[in-house]
């Protein structure tokens, strides 16, 4: 079976009509990846798929909660039921290829709005049409029927692998034991043998009361106490099933504790960080009022930067009266003057006026006085050089302490915005106290721990009944021989217990048999799925006779409690991935494998190894990823692969509604 293509109205977050076409149809890419962040809609795809093939509303994992599921479209029943109050019919449409022959099957749900809220659906119509030759079914127990015929619905859940899922088989816990015996029993599809077997004991247990009260002596007490032995027997196999779903129920409360605790530790962390970051805002607060104090405190200095402009003007204008090509000497005029008034030179030679020597002091002496004038001008024009400097260092502090106070007002904003943030975290939680979560996760811990004693116990005495109900037969075999007891009666009694140990010797065989099957596909999955180092200590996988699961090491001794957490994903992974192998009858899956989030702790080695693994043993890979698991790594791996044909993202644009998204594929060029 191939899925071509599943189209949605009005179901679940998919408003209007929307589709997804998948890949592995026409070409060996037989990847499809939805990204998806959680509650976009990425498990209400396989919803779907059920949905539109068997006609489920629920899924397993819906147990505790099916009164909360709506797979009409929330939005679509608003807007009827502010309008007209027609109702709305929710479609899945799905298109697949089978036998060489194209379908397409549809079903519908009839759905309404009343006054108080709730929402009301029903199923409504069903239709199965064969495309190529154009027959069409609507009778709900044939399509049923044919949809059976392709994969028995019992076996259905073992093409879809959640995190969840997973996560429950990694522990030897009395979850993982139910998923097991679960499975083995769904595989086994022998549903009317196991009447038959229930039939055959009660009327075994009827003809021995019978016998036993045309019975007499010896032979009557030992007819007695193997009735009570049996009904012993019986107690303790149903004590043993209560105690089970009580263990059941305290392993998913330690879990859903453990939760809440790893929760209030996030939520601890936060009021950690919430105290750091109010502690940082009184700092940078401080910061930035010092800041803006530094900046009020240039304000006399502001006026001043005003006239920088008209002091370079004075400047310049000083710096053409004084015309600094004009002559500069190092001697003084009344040097010169003494010169001349002695009319004798420097060296001590005559002047004698009117001469040339004389002349040339005459000319230092005009120098000399000139500057003289303009001495006053120099020590102005040395002020507003001074000036301008002082001005052009005070505008570049005011710059600085611009800077500084925008940098503190960023900084002082920024964490405003995260201790608001941290604040509403904090106040959406609701997280209870945690020394009461703590007490009761203790109790719950001390109440699993004595359960599981009980369960063993219980075990232990079922075994030990079993033994005596042996010996009790043997005894019986002899007495009715001395005894002379009702012949034809004891004749009905031996064959009616004749009947009950074949049917049970017969269905131990076909469930040795799956267990074989099941231990042999899984072993050879995680040698496929594990590194070198894992291969080396990993030799074997086995289900030991209370349905968990056990691995060897190549001296076969027990090695579960030394694997790693990643090798017990890869371990889950290859349980189910042999069950949906073994459901299916062959080594390929000719049923889509639907994957939500299963990556998980997986290394990027393990995760390499599930890449090259999966594509060669299933016909279609319908992967459900967040981005956090889905990244730049894994999507270079995966078209490295060259496995990956289609690629959706689910997009939420409103308040329950989310849009499907075909984003093109890059796909390189074969040289």
């Amino acid at each position: 079976m191939l899925i071509q293509k599943i189209t949605f109205h009005h179901f679940r977050q998919f408003y209007d009509t929307q589709s997804i076409t998948f890949a592995g149809v026409d070409n060996e890419r037989l990847v499809t990846v939805i990204l998806g962040e959680n509650g976009r809609g990425k498990t209400g795809i396989y919803r779907g798929l059920l949905f539109g093939l068997y006609g489920d509303m629920y899924l397993d994992q819906d147990a505790d909660g099916k009164d909360d599921i709506v797979l009409t479209n929330t939005k679509a029943l608003q807007e009827d039921y502010d309008g007209e109050k027609k109702g709305v019919t929710c479609t899945v449409t799905i298109d697949f290829l089978h036998n060489q022959n194209e379908f397409s099957i549809s079903r519908s749900i009839f759905a309404v709005q009343n006054d108080k809220g709730e929402k009301i659906e029903r199923l409504h119509a069903a239709e199965l049409k064969n495309v190529t030759n154009g027959s069409v079914i609507t009778d709900k127990e044939e399509i049923q029927q044919f949809v059976n015929e392709i994969l028995d619905e019992r076996v259905k859940n073992y093409f879809f692998f959640d995190g969840e899922r997973i996560e429950r088989l990694t522990r030897a816990s009395e979850q993982q034991r139910k998923e097991i015996a679960k499975g083995i029993k769904n595989l086994l599809k022998i549903d009317d043998l196991l009447k038959s077997q229930e039939v055959l004991q009660a009327l075994d247990k009827q003809v021995l009361k019978e016998l036993q009260k045309h019975s007499s002596g010896d032979y009557q007490k030992k007819l007695k106490e193997k009735l009570e032995n049996d009904e012993a027997k019986e107690k303790a196999k149903l004590e043993l099933e209560t105690t089970g779903v009580q263990l059941d129920e305290a392993e998913q409360r330690l879990d859903h504790l453990t939760t809440q605790l790893e929760q209030f530790q996030e939520e601890a962390q936060k009021i950690k960080e919430l105290k750091q970051q109010e502690e940082l805002l009184q700092t940078k607060q401080l910061e930035q009022r010092a800041a803006m104090q530094h900046l009020v405190g240039f304000n006399n200095t502001l006026s001043l930067l005003l006239a920088k402009d008209i002091l370079h003007s004075v400047k310049t204008k000083l710096e053409i009266v004084l015309d600094y090509q004009t002559e500069k000497m190092d001697i003084g005029l009344e040097f010169i003057q003494n010169l001349l008034s002695d009319l004798k030179c420097m060296c001590g030679t005559a002047l004698q006026e009117g001469s040339k020597e004389y002349e040339s002091i005459m000319r230092l002496e005009k120098v000399a006085i000139r500057n003289v004038e303009k001495k006053a001008f120099y020590e102005l024009l040395t002020n507003v050089i001074q000036l301008i400097g002082f001005l052009e260092d005070k505008e570049n502090d005011l710059k600085y302490k611009l800077d500084e106070v925008s940098k503190k007002e960023y900084e002082l904003e920024t964490i405003r915005q995260q201790v608001e943030s941290l604040n509403k975290q904090l106040s959406d939680t609701g997280i209870e106290d945690l020394a009461t979560l703590n007490k009761e996760r203790n109790d719950v811990h001390k109440q699993q721990v004595q359960l599981d004693v009980q369960m063993n116990q219980l075990r232990e005495n079922i075994e030990e009944l079993e033994r005596k109900e042996e010996q009790l037969e043997l005894a019986l075999r002899d007495l009715k021989v001395k005894s002379g007891v009702h012949a034809k009666l004891a004749k009905k009694q031996e064959e009616t217990g004749k009947a009950v140990k074949a049917i049970n010797q017969m269905i131990k065989e076909f469930e040795k048999i799956i267990i074989a099957d099941l231990e042999k596909v899984t072993t050879n999955n995680l040698q496929q799925l594990l590194d070198d180092s894992g291969n080396m200590n990993i030799q074997e996988v086995r289900i030991k006779k209370d349905y968990s699961l056990e691995v060897l090491n190549s001296y076969g001794h027990s090695f579960l409690a030394n694997i790693s957490q990643g090798q017990r994903q890869v371990l889950s992974l290859s349980f189910i991935t042999a069950l949906a192998q073994v459901a299916g009858g062959h080594a390929s899956l000719e049923m889509p494998l639907f994957m939500d989030t299963p990556f998980g702790r997986l290394s990027s080695k393990h995760e390499l190894n599930l890449l090259s693994f999966l594509p060669e043993v299933c016909s279609q890979w319908i992967l459900l990823v967040t981005d956090r698991e889905f990244g730049d790594r894994e999507r270079a791996m995966f078209l490295e692969k060259g496995c990956w044909g289609k690629y959706y993202e689910l997009r939420s644009v409103e308040p329950s509604v989310t849009k499907i998204i075909e984003h093109p594929m890059f796909i390189p060029q074969q040289s």
